[in-house]
Parts: C-alpha cells; sequence; structure tokens
C-alpha cells in the first residue's frame, strides 16, 4: 500500500468515527424537548439521520479496503442505491430549511401559519418515497464481477455501456445538483441582502430622546376642576414650552385669575416632571425622599391599567424572540453556505464527466480530491452547529456533562432566569401612575 494510499485510508477512517459521533449526537440534541419547538429542527434531524447512513456506507467501504469480505451482491448493490438517495435527500433537506429561513426572514407573521410540523413531516415523506422510487433505476445500470471464484466478494459499478445510464444520471444531476444548488445560493444571497438592509436601516435610524408622556385622565370622577382636566389632557412638554394658551381659550376662562392658577399648576407639574416619567433609574429611585416613597404606597393601591403592566414584559419578549430568531438565522445560513463549500467541487466534477469520453490522468486525481473533500460534508454540520448555535451548543455541553457539571449548569441557568424576572419585576416596580399625584 502507497503513502497516498495509507493517508486516504486514515483519512476516510477519521470522516468515518467523527460522522457517526457527530450525527448520533446531532440526532439526540435535535430530539429533545428543548430543540423540538425549533421550526428547522425537524429537517436538521432528517438531514442528520441521512448522513449517518452516508458514513455507515463509507464504513461499509473501509471494511472492503481492508479486506474483509463484506462487498456481496446485495450489500454492494444496496450501497449504490443508499448512496444516491442520501446525496439526494441531503441536498433537498438543505433546501428545505434554506426556504424555512427565507420564510421566517422575509414573512416573519406569517411563518406560524406557513411552517408547521405537519408540513414538514408531508414534505419529508414526499421527498423519501420519491428518492426510493426513482433511484430504483440505479439497479439495472449496476454490475457486479466475482473477485475470485472461491468468495462471494465482488466488484460493483455503475456500467457505462448501458443505455439507462446516461439519461439516469443526467436527472440525478438535476435533482441532486442543478435545482437544489441553484435555490439554496439563490436564497442564501436574499437572506443575506435582508439581514444587511435591516441592519443598515437600524443604523439609520435616528437616535431619539426618551418621549415626554401624557399624562394620564385622572381616575376620579368629573368633580375636579376645569384647570385640572386641562392640565391632564396636556404633555409635559407642551406646558413647558408656554403653549398653555390654546388650552385655556377651549375651556372657555381666559381671565386673569385662571390663568394664574393654571400657570401656578403649571409651575408645580414641571417640579414633579421627574417624578411624572414612566419609566425611572434604579439609582434615581433610591434617591427619593420619604416623602414620595410615602405618596407611591398610598397611589399603589388604586389599579393600574393592564398596557402599563404588561409593556416591559412584552417589549423584553419580543427582543428575545428577535434575538434568538437572528441566532437561528445565522447558523442554517452558516450550515447550508458549509454544505455549497463541500458539494460544489465533486458534483460539479461529476457534471464534467457525463460529457467526457475519455478523462486525462490530472482529472481523475482531481475528481478523487473532491469525492474526499465531498465526504467531509457528512460529518461537519455538527461543528458548524457547535460553533454557531448557543443553544445546540448548551444542549451539547448538558448531554455529555458529568453530574456535578450538569448541576452547575442548570443552577446557573436558573440564577440567570431568576434575575432576568427581576428585572422584570422591577421594571413593573419603577412604573409611576403620574396621573394619582398630579389630579390632586
Amino acid at each position: 500500500m502507497t503513502l497516498s494510499s495509507k493517508l486516504q485510508l486514515a483519512y476516510c477512517v477519521a470522516i468515518g468515527l467523527t460522522g457517526l459521533i457527530g450525527n448520533t449526537t446531532t440526532i439526540i440534541v435535535f430530539s429533545q424537548r428543548r430543540l423540538r419547538s425549533l421550526r428547522s429542527s425537524f429537517f436538521l434531524s432528517c438531514l442528520a439521520i441521512t448522513d449517518l447512513i452516508f458514513i455507515l456506507i463509507l464504513v461499509i467501504a473501509l471494511l472492503d479496503e481492508l479486506h474483509v469480505p463484506v462487498m456481496t451482491i446485495p450489500v454492494c448493490m444496496l450501497t449504490i442505491y443508499l448512496s444516491h438517495i442520501a446525496s439526494f435527500l441531503s441536498s433537498n433537506f438543505t433546501l428545505a430549511y434554506t426556504s424555512h429561513r427565507l420564510i421566517a426572514v422575509f414573512f416573519p407573521i406569517k411563518a406560524t401559519a406557513f411552517l408547521k410540523q405537519r408540513t414538514n413531516r408531508v414534505l419529508a415523506l414526499t421527498l423519501l418515497i420519491f428518492a426510493c422510487l426513482f433511484y430504483s433505476l440505479s439497479f439495472p445500470v449496476t454490475t457486479t464481477k466475482f473477485r475470485s471464484n472461491s468468495t462471494n466478494v465482488v466488484y460493483c459499478e455503475e456500467d457505462r455501456n448501458k443505455p439507462l445510464l446516461f439519461p439516469f444520471l443526467v436527472l440525478d444531476t438535476l435533482f441532486t445538483f442543478i435545482i437544489p444548488f441553484s435555490c439554496i445560493t439563490c436564497m442564501n444571497l436574499a437572506i443575506v441582502y435582508k439581514l444587511h438592509s435591516n441592519f443598515t436601516y437600524k443604523l439609520k435610524l435616528p437616535i431619539s430622546n426618551v418621549p415626554t408622556p401624557v399624562k394620564c385622565p385622572s381616575l376620579k370622577s368629573s368633580s375636579n376642576s376645569s384647570a385640572h382636566s386641562v392640565s391632564d389632557a396636556v404633555p409635559l412638554s407642551q406646558l413647558s414650552n408656554g403653549n398653555l394658551s390654546n388650552a385655556t381659550n377651549t375651556n372657555g376662562s381666559p381671565n386673569n385669575n385662571n390663568n394664574n392658577n393654571i400657570y401656578s399648576e403649571t409651575n408645580h407639574l414641571l417640579q414633579q416632571q421627574n417624578n411624572s416619567l414612566l419609566c425611572v433609574r434604579p439609582l434615581e429611585r433610591h434617591k427619593r425622599s420619604r416623602s414620595n416613597v410615602s405618596i407611591a404606597s398610598t397611589s399603589s393601591a388604586r389599579q393600574i391599567p393592564l398596557y402599563q403592566r404588561n409593556t416591559s414584559i412584552g417589549i423584553r419578549s419580543t427582543q428575545c424572540r428577535a434575538t434568538a430568531s437572528a441566532k437561528t438565522t445565522k447558523m442554517l445560513l452558516a450550515a447550508s453556505t458549509v454544505f455549497l463549500v463541500f458539494n460544489l467541487p465533486y458534483h460539479l466534477s461529476l457534471f464534467c464527466f457525463l460529457f467526457i469520453q475519455h478523462q486525462p490522468t490530472w482529472m481523475l486525481n482531481a475528481v478523487n480530491i473532491a469525492r474526499l473533500w465531498f465526504f467531509a460534508s457528512f460529518c461537519v454540520n455538527f461543528f458548524v452547529y457547535v460553533i454557531c448555535g448557543q443553544r445546540f451548543r448548551s444542549e451539547v455541553v448538558r448531554l455529555f456533562s458529568c453530574t456535578s457539571l450538569r448541576r452547575h449548569i442548570t443552577l446557573r441557568a436558573q440564577t440567570k432566569i431568576q434575575d432576568r424576572q427581576g428585572s422584570i419585576y422591577l421594571g413593573q416596580r419603577l412604573i409611576r401612575v403620574s396621573s394619582t399625584h398630579l389630579s390632586h
């Protein structure tokens, strides 16, 4: 055995071991309850199963290289048949989750209506049935030849002299290479363009100051004075700018006494402007005097509107969903790009072989190198998920960690959740209902 053959054998052994461990771990992780909620987790699990099948076929080929008598006629026919199916499903499952991410990026509101688990299962079953039926054509174009008369070990290859082979390979190239690769490339470019445009739009947004809140209507009945009712409907910024004349004219009290009373009330409101903000800093909260604390305790007994209580929670949950969606988009975009990088050279060389009858030696060597590069695509997804997927990485650590380390990670996650809930509770406590103060 030459040095190149030994290196090739060692490379294939490393690919086989890495693929077996990585794809098995990926299937287990995506079957966990925490990751099953992802829209693309089903297709990622199917892709891992497909990659695992191809790795098993590669292991059988390695055993044959080590002169283990495993390549009998049924095994030989099944390896060619299943390798075609695995290659087809790998390309189309990648296309499926890329299209999922495209819909989620361009149509985030309608994504939940379009991307359902039932639709995913129907699509995966349709692809599997089509692959099993179409690639059954590989049986009549495959020939076997016994290596010796004493054993059942055979040589197995696709016969180029059979007329059915050329249209079969053309259709296989169309379904496995041309259509999926073109669609994946266009979708990735569209996703990158959309993300870049959103990022540019956010950068161009002006940094606006915190808007001055409008004083809510008083919770009391209409027994309050007209001056209080006018000031309840006017923003504090409008009062500070001296635009109170319009409000007094609409109330029909233009005399000087009422104006003096309203301006004195305006000064009182301006003094309490810091107390009227809906959100204050925690440091300012502790700097309040005891009198303000007593006033807040008396006003907290009154019922706070529902939209004021749920504003901070709604904003926080929306931001968390947007952040999780962006991280998932980056992970899937990286996975589909890596798939293109590892599969494109080999499929291009096979496409060139369809129209070249006599291949030179350098082309055969290039095809062998591209084939080895192609084998790595069936074990590299695990590393892409670990590097780019934070939730996947935490689940892998949780899966392989010992009991004490797992307990530490769980305790740390619970601490983060408690801190987050405490910040939400603090945000609710910091909400000031200014209408209860300013109406007196």
